[in-house]
């Protein structure tokens, strides 16, 4: 199948439409509940943020009057008068406290990827799909470790690198600026191209993992797999959203933009005579309505866009696939053999988009018996994608989802 940008997002846009209840809703309700979810973690585990105790410390010994310098210098004096028990469990509760909310946030994200990848399938899925991942928190929690390990050692490498080549511009710059300025750019470009590369090969590794019902290890290498040679295309389809990032950044900046000169005229009319308390509970009330207004025009931009930006990434992921999203490993939804549903939506929505894999016919054995291969439309072939092997003895026996 060619890969076609502009289809691919079409496809999402017409899936995002077609999904109820709507995706913005959605969305909302995933960012509400991982909110809560942090705050809830901060409460609980609050006797271990130590931080939090030092700065509401300090601001204490500010609002009684004290010099900044000489409350540093007091702190200073308290953090190594209890030893150096006081270090560690400065740094120790920090660390519990964080890795918590990373864990939380982890479930979180990938559910919502669970959700995003059964949207852009035209599965219609609800509120317990953005819950998909919990039944599997220890294969979540594994893989999502193991990816950051990875990311922070090739980061480590990346920066050892970027090091010496900076290092080495500051001594050529002493006989040759030019050039030595030339090779430091250079390496910094190039650190931030390695990062981008290092990142985006591991980004199919949720969605193998909710997908074809693998995990830790073998998740990574088939997120390594299929991006081998797509890297390039991945980060286009992501540098295509930039233009909704500029809207969001041109709405705060012409509304803030608005708020100086209402503002300025306000103080203009004060100046004329208004009453010097009235006035300033008017500027407040200006201001405040401006600010109110400028974040919920940039909250709803942001809800619309994260589920068409990661939805659009989910369809990638069917792309790289080879079109055989329909198998539902994972048991996404249906009836069938392992997860799949019998169903044959070549009449359903998307009928005649090259992007909608829905139109293939699917059909299953005997009740408990393994789903049969898929049958695609007449004249139309499949051509194998690289990193197939290996893939398809899972797809029938993955994990069970809840079922939309």
């Amino acid at each position: 199948m060619e890969y076609q940008r502009a289809l691919l997002k079409q496809s999402v846009k017409q899936a995002m439409k077609q999904t109820r209840p709507r995706p913005i809703w959605m969305t909302l309700l995933y960012l509400v509940i991982t909110a809560a979810g942090v705050g809830l973690i901060q409460t609980v585990l609050g006797g271990l943020n130590w931080f939090g105790t030092i700065a509401q410390y300090y601001f204490t010994m500010i609002l009684r009057g004290a010099d900044p310098d000489e409350a540093v210098e007091a702190l200073g004096r308290w953090i190594w008068g209890n030893g150096p028990q006081m270090i560690l469990a400065i740094v120790a509760g920090s660390l519990v406290i964080s890795l918590v909310v990373y864990l939380w946030r982890s479930l979180l994200d990938v559910s919502y990827e669970g959700y995003c990848l059964a949207m852009v399938r035209s599965q219609n899925p609800g509120m317990p799909a953005l819950f998909c991942a919990f039944p599997r928190v220890g294969s979540v929690l594994l893989t999502r470790i193991l990816t950051g390990v990875f990311i922070f050692l090739w980061e480590l490498l990346l920066t050892l690198g970027l090091v010496v080549v900076m290092i080495l511009g500051v001594g050529l710059a002493t006989v040759i600026p030019f050039l030595g300025g030339v090779l430091m750019l250079a390496g910094f470009v190039a650190y931030i191209a390695a990062t981008l590369w290092v990142i985006l090969r591991y980004a199919m590794t949720d969605y193998i993992l909710l997908d074809q019902g693998v995990s830790g290890l073998e998740a990574i290498r088939r997120s390594k797999e299929r991006m081998r040679g797509n890297v390039g295309r991945l980060l286009v389809l992501i540098l295509s959203f930039i233009g909704w990032y500029l809207v969001m950044f041109a709405v705060a900046f012409v509304g803030f933009i608005l708020l100086i000169v209402v503002l300025a005229a306000q103080v203009a009319m004060l100046g004329g005579g208004m009453d010097g308390v009235y006035g300033l509970a008017m500027m407040s009330g200006t201001g405040i309505l401006f600010i109110i207004s400028i974040l919920v025009v940039e909250l709803v931009i942001s809800l619309w866009l994260q589920p068409y930006l990661t939805g659009s990434i989910a369809k990638f992921y069917d792309f790289l696939k080879g079109g055989q999203n329909a198998t539902q490993p994972g048991g996404w939804g249906g009836t069938g053999g392992g997860g799949q549903e019998p169903w044959n939506r070549t009449t359903g929505y998307g009928a005649g988009d090259p992007w909608d894999q829905s139109s293939y016919t699917w059909t299953t054995g005997q009740p408990g018996q393994p789903s049969g291969t898929p049958n695609p439309p007449s004249g139309q072939g499949e051509e194998k994608q690289d990193g197939e092997e290996g893939d398809s003895p899972q797809n029938s026996n993955g994990p069970s989802y809840p079922k939309y």
